[in-house]
């Protein structure tokens, strides 16, 4: 199992060819491994998440025939179980014929436990392509005094991410946004921006042609929890992130238990609500057009 290590800026190359264009990242994981605990190892979703990925990309028509994903990985539980998830799917005879590809970016944040990283790749028995860019050192320049670098760091990874998939023939880019990151988006944009607005299944890009898809977004955070605690992988937290405990992202976690006291499936309820209406459905189905910045 090789963990290939890229430029961020590459020629157009097939992902299987892809080069060691940086001397100073990392190497291929079997020299830094112990062959006799990282073995691939079988990890089998769980149904109740499978059926809900699999619902989400059917209703929202999130992968189509012959697509070519880049799966990111951040080495967190939500980007785990998007993987065991699509290796699942993708051999389903009722699912239409599509490839993928894992991609991590290293953005060279202090303490990211790149061990443990490698150790998961290699127990899903996953190939996973290595994008080295320092968006740390930007992202600390950019920051004024109390804010958080989530927002920023988020932009900067995205735009990179996109044009690596556009530079390498990918036309979709998922990512492991679950439920509970759409619900909490949608009561942000209702509170701080004054509008209805929840996360989208999928989102293009504006000149790209890359779209970004989201196959957990029916997924509740709690079920990943559960599902990755016996999994055997051990998922690989933010350094940065868990710095800044009071994000507002973690303010609506709090007010979400709350709810939780008074309607004990206040999730399923709010995700029927945005998600399973027909007329939602078509709305969110229709192309939004995002910023490659």
């Amino acid at each position: 199992m090789l963990l290939q290590i890229e430029n961020p800026n590459p020629k157009k190359t097939s992902p299987n060819l892809a080069q060691n264009t940086d001397q100073n990242t990392d190497q291929n994981t079997d020299q830094n491994t112990d062959q006799s605990t990282n073995q691939a190892t079988d990890q089998t979703m769980s149904k109740s998440i499978l059926a809900l990925c699999a619902s989400a990309i059917q209703k929202f028509k999130l992968i189509e025939e012959n697509d070519r994903i880049a799966v990111g990985c951040s080495g967190g539980k939500d980007s785990l179980a998007l993987i065991i998830c699509l290796k699942q799917l993708q051999k389903r005879q009722d699912f239409p014929k599509f490839d993928f590809q894992v991609i991590h970016l290293d953005q060279h944040q202090p303490n990211f436990e790149r061990d443990l990283f490698n150790e998961n790749m290699l127990k899903m028995g996953v190939d996973c392509t290595i994008i080295s860019k320092d968006t740390w050192s930007v992202v600390e320049q950019q920051l004024k005094p109390g804010q958080i670098p989530c927002a920023v760091c988020g932009r900067l990874r995205r735009g990179i991410l996109n044009q690596w998939c556009a530079d390498h023939g990918f036309n979709k880019l998922a990512l492991g946004h679950h439920l509970d990151d759409a619900i909490e988006t949608f009561f942000l944009n209702l509170f701080f921006g004054r509008k209805l607005n929840p996360l989208k299944p999928a989102t293009p890009t504006a000149k790209l042609g890359v779209t970004t898809i989201r196959p957990l977004i029916l997924v509740e955070e709690r079920k990943i929890k559960d599902w990755v605690a016996q999994s055997g992988l051990k998922p690989v937290p933010c350094p940065v992130c868990d710095r800044f405990p009071d994000a507002k992202r973690r303010d609506l976690k709090i007010l979400m238990d709350q709810f939780r006291l008074v309607q004990s499936d206040v999730h399923s309820s709010i995700r029927d609500a945005i998600y399973d209406q027909t007329e939602v459905v078509q709305f969110l189905s229709q192309k939004f057009i995002e910023d490659e910045a």
